[in-house]
């Protein structure tokens, strides 16, 4: 696409010959004419804002070139008319341009793969096959309820219906899972994909192909008082002795520094309430001891400003000192310089993702599901903290704070925890 204000550069209309000189259409609105450097002809026309608009029109034969300029020219008159975007992309080129951000993004960070294995697996598998490549200034929020509802039935009834396995690659080897269990899902997997779909919303947005006020509502379907998985302290005490019996149980002994790795990972959830996301961007620089004001050692972390809250302070429980100074001692001066990560490998590489090996350890000790069957996962532990700090009876406003999260959002989804562990309290039989 080009601009320019004199479409002849330079040559008058009289000098042309008869067949290459300019003239208009559509009223004279759409001026078609030939440029010094090509045979074929141009169109041009002035926007609404009264700048020049220049396309080539890509043949050199004069009636092809008006039919071609008449049907671009009300193209673009409907596109303004009703607000979309003078160039727009098709829903899957924008993905896969989303795609390529987040892997550069990761190569920069140094990340692991995970993350945008996750989101290439939630467009290729879902997102691409039903939006395909439709104009993403053309998609509506009745076309995302209709997705969902596709979505939801896709193991059921849709596609995967048919499929008895799900074949994938895992260090080199061709894994055949089987895909039973996938088809009872409520539909909690589709949150991740609103999520993937705001993205890639957003990235149209930025590169000129969506104007913001057309992007389509993408609500999630939460329910609104689930409540959320947690261990007890009998369990989590279980999970703890467990823990040297998994790290030898390993197939390979270059196995058991990486669970090692996972149960520290773990006791710091545990003993800080952090998001997973957040533990995992820790560098040995957001590590700090302090003594309080009855002069008691504590071990302070600083959540980097790059994540859901931005920057702010956690101090841990008691167990996590332990931890840290045991990471630190085991790890070479090198690797515990302030901008060096803290969950590496004992070869300095970087870990992200630590949910496979957590699944693994719960399975081993018996504890992956809750008394109601509800699976637990990492941001178990998270919930854990906030429900042992109720147990304490910490007030809600200390919890939020130093969990990075509102009042409003503990009371939301605690609220029936809480009343649970202060029952006695609750029915008079206590002070």
């Amino acid at each position: 696409m080009l601009q320019t204000t004199d479409p002849l550069q330079g040559r008058a209309s009289s000098d042309a010959g008869e067949e290459h000189r300019s003239f208009r259409i559509c009223d004279g609105k759409v001026l078609i004419f030939h440029r010094a450097d090509s045979p074929n002809w141009y169109a041009q026309w002035r926007r609404n804002d009264g700048s020049q608009f220049q396309r080539g029109l890509r043949t050199a034969d004069r009636a092809a070139a008006i039919e071609v300029a008449r049907t671009e020219y009300m193209k673009y008159t409907f596109r303004e008319e009703h607000g979309l975007s003078e160039t727009t992309k098709g829903f899957g080129a924008v993905a896969d341009v989303l795609l390529a951000e987040l892997e550069a993004k990761r190569l920069a960070r140094g990340e692991g793969d995970g993350k945008v294995k996750a989101y290439r697996q939630r467009i290729e598998r879902y997102l691409k096959p039903y939006f395909g490549q439709r104009p993403i200034d053309q998609i509506r929020p009745t076309d995302i309820e209709k997705y969902r509802d596709w979505r939801l039935a896709y193991w059921i009834t849709g596609p995967g219906s048919k499929q008895e396995f799900l074949e994938y690659r895992r260090a080199g080897k061709v894994i055949r899972a089987p895909l039973a269990n996938r088809r009872k899902g409520n539909g909690d997997k589709a949150l991740g994909e609103d999520v993937t779909l705001r993205q890639i919303f957003a990235c149209a947005v930025k590169n000129g192909w969506l104007e913001q006020g057309r992007v389509p509502l993408v609500k999630s379907r939460r329910p609104s008082d689930k409540s959320r998985p947690h261990f007890t302290q009998a369990e989590v005490d279980a999970l703890m002795v467990s823990a040297p019996a998994w790290i030898e149980a390993a197939p390979y002994k270059r196995s058991k520094p990486i669970r090692r790795l996972t149960t520290d990972f773990i006791t710091l959830l545990f003993a800080t309430g952090m998001r997973p996301s957040e533990a995992i961007k820790l560098t040995w620089g957001d590590v700090e001891f302090f003594r309080d004001e009855e002069g008691i050692k504590n071990l302070r972390l600083w959540v980097s400003d790059d994540t859901k809250t931005g920057k702010r302070e956690v101090v841990a429980l008691p167990g996590a000192e332990v931890v840290i100074m045991r990471m630190r001692a085991e790890r070479t001066k090198a690797q515990v310089q302030p901008d060096q990560w803290l969950f590496t490998t004992t070869a300095g590489r970087r870990v992200t993702d630590f949910g496979r090996l957590m699944k693994a350890w719960l399975l081993f000790a018996k504890v992956r599901t809750n008394p109601r069957g509800e699976p637990r996962s990492v941001y178990s532990c998270r919930h854990t903290y906030i429900t042992n700090a109720l147990n304490r009876g910490l007030s809600t406003h200390l919890i939020a704070v130093n969990c990075g999260t509102s009042t409003d959002m503990i009371d939301k989804f605690y609220s029936k925890v809480s009343a649970s562990l202060n029952a006695s309290k609750l029915s008079g039989r206590a002070p």
